[in-house]
Protein backbone atom coordinates (compact mmCIF):
# COMPACT_ATOMS: atom_id res chain seq x y z
CA UNK A 1 0.00 0.00 0.00
CA UNK A 2 2.83 2.39 0.84
CA UNK A 3 4.46 1.78 -2.56
CA UNK A 4 1.14 2.48 -4.26
CA UNK A 5 0.80 5.80 -2.44
CA UNK A 6 4.35 6.77 -3.36
CA UNK A 7 3.70 5.88 -7.01
CA UNK A 8 0.54 7.99 -7.09
CA UNK A 9 2.40 10.91 -5.59
CA UNK A 10 5.16 10.55 -8.16
CA UNK A 11 2.61 10.48 -10.98
CA UNK A 12 0.92 13.58 -9.61
CA UNK A 13 4.24 15.41 -9.52
CA UNK A 14 4.91 14.37 -13.12
CA UNK A 15 1.57 15.55 -14.45
CA UNK A 16 1.04 18.63 -12.33
CA UNK A 17 3.61 21.33 -11.65
CA UNK A 18 3.46 23.86 -8.85
CA UNK A 19 1.68 27.03 -9.89
CA UNK A 20 4.54 29.22 -8.69
CA UNK A 21 6.65 28.09 -11.64
CA UNK A 22 4.36 30.01 -13.97
CA UNK A 23 5.28 33.23 -12.19
CA UNK A 24 8.89 32.85 -13.29
CA UNK A 25 7.97 34.16 -16.74
CA UNK A 26 9.38 37.67 -16.87
CA UNK A 27 10.10 38.39 -20.53
CA UNK A 28 7.61 39.35 -23.23
CA UNK A 29 6.57 37.22 -26.18
CA UNK A 30 8.42 39.66 -28.44
CA UNK A 31 11.59 39.02 -26.45
CA UNK A 32 11.01 35.27 -26.78
CA UNK A 33 10.74 35.75 -30.54
CA UNK A 34 14.05 37.61 -30.59
CA UNK A 35 15.71 34.63 -28.91
CA UNK A 36 14.20 32.27 -31.50
CA UNK A 37 15.81 34.34 -34.26
CA UNK A 38 19.30 33.74 -32.87
CA UNK A 39 21.52 31.37 -34.84
CA UNK A 40 23.73 30.60 -31.85
CA UNK A 41 22.99 28.44 -28.80
CA UNK A 42 20.86 25.86 -30.63
CA UNK A 43 21.87 22.31 -29.68
CA UNK A 44 21.14 19.39 -32.01
CA UNK A 45 19.23 16.75 -30.01
CA UNK A 46 17.83 14.44 -32.70
CA UNK A 47 18.37 13.48 -36.32
CA UNK A 48 15.15 11.77 -37.33
CA UNK A 49 14.72 9.07 -39.95
CA UNK A 50 12.56 11.45 -42.00
CA UNK A 51 15.62 13.77 -42.31
CA UNK A 52 14.19 16.34 -39.90
CA UNK A 53 16.80 17.71 -37.50
CA UNK A 54 15.58 18.78 -34.06
CA UNK A 55 17.34 21.41 -31.95
CA UNK A 56 16.67 22.96 -28.58
CA UNK A 57 17.76 26.15 -26.88
CA UNK A 58 17.55 27.45 -23.34
CA UNK A 59 15.82 30.82 -23.10
CA UNK A 60 16.84 32.80 -20.01
CA UNK A 61 14.10 33.35 -17.40
CA UNK A 62 11.77 30.81 -19.05
CA UNK A 63 10.76 27.41 -17.68
CA UNK A 64 10.98 25.42 -20.92
CA UNK A 65 13.41 25.01 -23.80
CA UNK A 66 12.67 26.39 -27.24
CA UNK A 67 12.58 23.92 -30.14
CA UNK A 68 13.67 24.22 -33.76
CA UNK A 69 13.07 21.72 -36.56
CA UNK A 70 14.64 21.98 -39.99
CA UNK A 71 14.89 19.98 -43.18
CA UNK A 72 16.39 20.45 -46.63
CA UNK A 73 13.72 19.84 -49.24
CA UNK A 74 12.84 20.57 -52.85
CA UNK A 75 9.93 22.92 -52.44
CA UNK A 76 8.36 26.10 -53.75
CA UNK A 77 9.07 28.65 -50.96
CA UNK A 78 6.10 30.85 -51.87
CA UNK A 79 3.76 27.89 -51.70
CA UNK A 80 5.12 26.87 -48.30
CA UNK A 81 4.53 30.38 -46.94
CA UNK A 82 0.99 30.33 -48.40
CA UNK A 83 0.26 27.07 -46.57
CA UNK A 84 1.44 28.49 -43.25
CA UNK A 85 -0.75 31.56 -43.75
CA UNK A 86 -3.80 29.44 -44.62
CA UNK A 87 -4.69 29.12 -40.95
CA UNK A 88 -8.15 27.62 -41.49
CA UNK A 89 -6.44 24.54 -42.97
CA UNK A 90 -4.44 23.76 -39.79
CA UNK A 91 -6.83 21.00 -38.61
CA UNK A 92 -6.37 19.28 -41.98
CA UNK A 93 -2.61 19.86 -41.93
CA UNK A 94 -2.37 18.43 -38.40
CA UNK A 95 -4.84 15.65 -39.29
CA UNK A 96 -6.84 16.63 -36.20
CA UNK A 97 -10.55 17.28 -36.78
CA UNK A 98 -11.04 18.19 -33.10
CA UNK A 99 -8.85 21.28 -33.55
CA UNK A 100 -10.34 24.72 -34.28
CA UNK A 101 -8.46 27.36 -36.28
CA UNK A 102 -9.67 30.58 -37.87
CA UNK A 103 -8.62 34.11 -38.76
CA UNK A 104 -10.20 36.96 -36.80
CA UNK A 105 -8.91 40.01 -38.62
CA UNK A 106 -5.93 42.22 -39.35
CA UNK A 107 -4.39 45.10 -37.42
CA UNK A 108 -1.15 47.03 -37.96
CA UNK A 109 0.00 44.59 -40.64
CA UNK A 110 -0.51 41.54 -38.41
CA UNK A 111 -3.15 38.85 -38.89
CA UNK A 112 -4.94 37.88 -35.69
CA UNK A 113 -6.05 34.25 -35.48
CA UNK A 114 -7.36 31.67 -33.01
CA UNK A 115 -6.41 28.07 -32.27
CA UNK A 116 -8.02 25.57 -29.91
CA UNK A 117 -6.86 22.00 -29.44
CA UNK A 118 -7.50 19.13 -27.01
CA UNK A 119 -4.79 17.65 -24.79
CA UNK A 120 -4.78 13.83 -25.22
CA UNK A 121 -4.43 13.23 -21.47
CA UNK A 122 -7.38 12.25 -19.22
CA UNK A 123 -8.81 15.04 -17.06
CA UNK A 124 -6.65 17.71 -18.69
CA UNK A 125 -8.49 20.65 -20.26
CA UNK A 126 -8.12 21.74 -23.86
CA UNK A 127 -5.83 24.67 -24.65
CA UNK A 128 -6.58 27.72 -26.77
CA UNK A 129 -4.88 30.93 -27.75
CA UNK A 130 -4.94 33.97 -29.99
CA UNK A 131 -1.85 34.68 -32.04
CA UNK A 132 -0.74 37.41 -34.40
CA UNK A 133 1.29 36.41 -37.42
CA UNK A 134 3.24 38.68 -39.75
CA UNK A 135 4.97 38.22 -43.07
CA UNK A 136 8.46 39.61 -42.43
CA UNK A 137 9.70 38.86 -45.96
CA UNK A 138 8.91 36.51 -48.83
CA UNK A 139 10.66 33.74 -46.91
CA UNK A 140 10.05 34.49 -43.23
CA UNK A 141 6.98 34.52 -40.97
CA UNK A 142 6.88 35.47 -37.29
CA UNK A 143 4.10 35.03 -34.76
CA UNK A 144 3.55 35.77 -31.08
CA UNK A 145 0.77 34.81 -28.72
CA UNK A 146 -1.65 37.52 -27.64
CA UNK A 147 -1.42 38.25 -23.92
CA UNK A 148 -4.52 38.63 -21.76
CA UNK A 149 -3.96 42.35 -21.20
CA UNK A 150 -4.40 42.90 -24.96
CA UNK A 151 -7.44 40.61 -25.10
CA UNK A 152 -9.14 42.72 -22.43
CA UNK A 153 -8.93 45.75 -24.73
CA UNK A 154 -10.85 44.00 -27.55
CA UNK A 155 -14.54 43.13 -27.34
CA UNK A 156 -14.15 40.59 -30.16
CA UNK A 157 -11.25 38.73 -28.55
CA UNK A 158 -12.93 38.87 -25.14
CA UNK A 159 -16.13 37.38 -26.55
CA UNK A 160 -14.33 34.48 -28.22
CA UNK A 161 -12.33 33.85 -25.05
CA UNK A 162 -15.47 33.78 -22.89
CA UNK A 163 -17.28 31.47 -25.32
CA UNK A 164 -14.50 28.93 -24.85
CA UNK A 165 -13.84 29.37 -21.15
CA UNK A 166 -13.70 25.61 -20.51
CA UNK A 167 -10.23 25.64 -22.12
CA UNK A 168 -7.01 26.91 -20.55
CA UNK A 169 -5.62 30.02 -22.23
CA UNK A 170 -2.00 29.79 -23.44
CA UNK A 171 -0.35 33.19 -23.03
CA UNK A 172 3.39 32.62 -23.38
CA UNK A 173 4.82 31.72 -26.77
CA UNK A 174 6.21 32.71 -30.15
CA UNK A 175 7.32 31.09 -33.39
CA UNK A 176 9.23 31.70 -36.61
CA UNK A 177 9.13 30.07 -40.04
CA UNK A 178 12.12 30.65 -42.29
CA UNK A 179 13.14 29.34 -45.74
CA UNK A 180 16.74 29.66 -46.96
CA UNK A 181 17.82 28.66 -50.45
CA UNK A 182 20.62 26.09 -50.38
CA UNK A 183 21.19 25.48 -54.09
CA UNK A 184 19.00 25.29 -57.15
CA UNK A 185 15.58 24.04 -56.09
CA UNK A 186 16.76 22.94 -52.64
CA UNK A 187 15.79 24.99 -49.59
CA UNK A 188 16.29 24.64 -45.86
CA UNK A 189 12.94 25.06 -44.14
CA UNK A 190 13.02 25.73 -40.40
CA UNK A 191 10.40 26.31 -37.74
CA UNK A 192 11.35 27.62 -34.29
CA UNK A 193 8.88 27.48 -31.41
CA UNK A 194 8.49 28.32 -27.75
CA UNK A 195 5.15 27.57 -26.12
CA UNK A 196 4.17 27.06 -22.51
CA UNK A 197 0.81 25.27 -22.45
CA UNK A 198 0.15 26.67 -19.00
CA UNK A 199 -2.39 25.38 -16.51
CA UNK A 200 -1.12 22.65 -14.20
CA UNK A 201 0.91 20.71 -16.77
CA UNK A 202 4.41 19.83 -15.64
CA UNK A 203 7.44 21.04 -17.57
CA UNK A 204 7.98 17.42 -18.69
CA UNK A 205 4.53 17.18 -20.28
CA UNK A 206 4.82 20.69 -21.72
CA UNK A 207 8.05 19.66 -23.44
CA UNK A 208 6.47 16.43 -24.68
CA UNK A 209 3.40 18.16 -26.14
CA UNK A 210 5.52 20.86 -27.81
CA UNK A 211 7.93 18.31 -29.31
CA UNK A 212 5.09 16.26 -30.78
CA UNK A 213 3.06 19.17 -32.11
CA UNK A 214 6.00 20.95 -33.77
CA UNK A 215 6.87 17.80 -35.75
CA UNK A 216 3.26 17.22 -36.78
CA UNK A 217 2.76 20.80 -37.94
CA UNK A 218 6.15 21.00 -39.68
CA UNK A 219 5.70 17.76 -41.62
CA UNK A 220 2.08 18.63 -42.37
CA UNK A 221 3.05 22.01 -43.83
CA UNK A 222 5.79 20.45 -45.98
CA UNK A 223 3.45 17.74 -47.20
CA UNK A 224 0.77 20.27 -48.10
CA UNK A 225 3.25 22.60 -49.79
CA UNK A 226 4.58 19.74 -51.91
CA UNK A 227 1.09 18.59 -52.91
CA UNK A 228 0.56 19.69 -56.54
CA UNK A 229 -3.20 19.61 -56.03
CA UNK A 230 -3.03 22.17 -53.22
CA UNK A 231 -4.84 25.45 -53.91
CA UNK A 232 -5.03 28.22 -51.26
Amino acid sequence: MTNSIVSLKALALLVFSSSYLLSLKSISNEQILNHLKEDQNWILIEQRKDSVNVFEMDIPQMNLNALRVEKIVEINPNKAIDVVMNIESYPEVMENNTMTSFIIGEKDGEIYAYNKFPIPIPFVSARHYFFKIKNISDFELNWTLVEVKEINLSSTLSRILNENNEAVYVEHGAGMWKIDNVSGNLSKVSYSLYMDSGGSLSDYLNDFIASQSIIMLFNGILKKAGDKSYVN
